[in-house]
């Protein structure tokens, strides 16, 4: 959590750089817009917004982008924020492997590239494999590193976003990694550290359920069990930034032992390891199912599913969206959210496991007086991990520059 101490004392430079990052933020969000509506909106004096504006021109970070009507006069001209201007990577930290995307400034991805590790890999390879990675990226894309402004990475687990650690991710098998400081020393650029449900929350936020809708919980359902905290459009952290570990509540007193070394965590019962455990305890009493072969991956649960009704599949979707629902309850207990927004792997088996997890989860206390939570299940795929990474550094580069240790003030826009 930030403290009065970190930020930078009032003056004039301040005052200039906060109405000048205002003005970037404007442009952004609610471009095509002209000087004077981009002055109605800050309450900043036209000539002030103006100058700002030819600054941004000059500087190739704002493109004029035709003319607004009339209602008499001149026509007043229209500003669009240059996505062009530079790039961001997004990097996506998995079980075995790395994903990397190159995106513009507004997270839309130009190329991606995959490099694959042995699963329990250390930390000190796997940061290797990272920085060739961004070359290889690079490289591929045929872009200079100068035209690159930030990264960003996304990892499971408890993340500390301000040091750039990655506290403990159980996932991984990684305790206290220090992941931004490793990289800068490879580019001398801004990296940006956070949980990957975060990630994928803030791409939520800037391209589907957010852009309507501020405040929701995001649940990712696949490996395991994330949870991202949405409120009036910001990211809660709480305490130490790991808010949202309902992966790891406990629904079965006794159950089965999880990674994190609690046992009966609801990642045990509604996610990939679920359906791998449970599949081979089963087995032997489906001698015909598909699956006997199979390592109980969503994706091959999903296709026995769908495909030849196998009743194995269907009775470990039944059961993991049952045990889901269960998760689903405390947390509706807890925060009383309005929306849901599901996500992951996992959700590719939806049709065989959501219904039996909502039902269970409209079970919850607030239903009782007719408060409904709505689930929606997120449109933007899977490249939203990467899009959202990339926002982890997008987000810094353009934010009112107020904290004395900001990486992105640096970064001559």
């Amino acid at each position: 959590m930030r403290k009065l101490a970190d930020i930078r004392t009032g003056n004039k430079q301040l005052i200039k750089d906060l109405n000048r990052s205002l003005v970037i933020e404007t442009i952004r969000n609610k471009g095509p817009i002209s000087r004077t509506d981009i002055s109605h909106i800050l309450n900043l004096g036209l000539s002030t917004v103006t100058y700002i504006v030819d600054d941004l021109l000059n500087n190739g970070l704002v493109i004029e982008t035709g003319e607004a009507d009339s209602s008499g006069g001149r026509r007043p001209v229209l500003f669009e924020f240059n996505h062009k201007f530079g790039y961001t990577i997004g990097i996506k930290i998995e079980v075995n492997h790395i994903i990397f995307a190159l995106t513009d400034l507004n997270a839309n991805i130009v190329v991606k590239h995959i490099t694959s590790f042995p699963e329990g890999e250390k930390a000190p390879q796997v940061i290797s494999l990272i920085t060739e990675g961004i070359k290889d990226l690079m490289s591929l894309a045929d872009i200079s590193f100068e035209k690159l402004l930030g990264i960003g990475i996304a990892v499971s687990g408890h993340v500390n976003g301000k040091t750039g650690t990655v506290i403990r991710s159980s996932l991984l098998g990684w305790t206290n990694v220090d992941l931004s400081k490793e990289i800068e020393k490879h580019f001398n650029l801004p990296v940006y550290v956070d949980n990957d449900v975060n990630a994928y929350a803030l791409a939520e936020l800037a391209k589907g359920y957010g852009r309507t809708h501020d405040s929701f919980i995001c649940l990712s359902i696949g490996e395991g069990i994330g949870t991202s905290i949405v409120n009036e459009g910001k990211l809660y952290y709480g305490h130490q930034g790991g808010a949202g570990e309902f992966g790891h509540t406990i629904i079965q007193v006794n159950g089965y032992l999880c990674h994190c070394g609690q046992r009966g965590c609801l990642e045990m019962y509604a996610s990939n390891k679920f359906l791998r455990k449970e599949g081979k305890l089963l087995i032997s009493q489906f001698p015909d199912s598909a699956l006997r072969s199979s390592s109980f991956s969503f994706d091959e649960v999903y296709q026995a599913a769908a495909l030849f009704r196998d009743p194995l599949a269907l009775e470990l979707l039944k059961r993991a969206g049952e045990y889901l629902g269960v998760g689903l309850i405390n947390m509706i207990n807890s925060l009383n959210p309005e929306t849901i927004v599901l996500v992951g792997e996992g959700m590719i088996a939806q049709e065989f496991f959501l219904p039996y997890a909502i039902e269970t989860a409209n079970r919850n206390f607030f239903a009782k007086g007719g408060y409904e939570t709505t689930f929606y299940v997120s449109e933007l795929g899977n490249d939203a991990w990467l899009m959202g990474a990339a926002l982890l550094a997008i987000k810094h580069l353009f934010e009112p520059p107020i904290y004395k240790d900001s990486k992105a003030k640096s970064i001559s826009l």
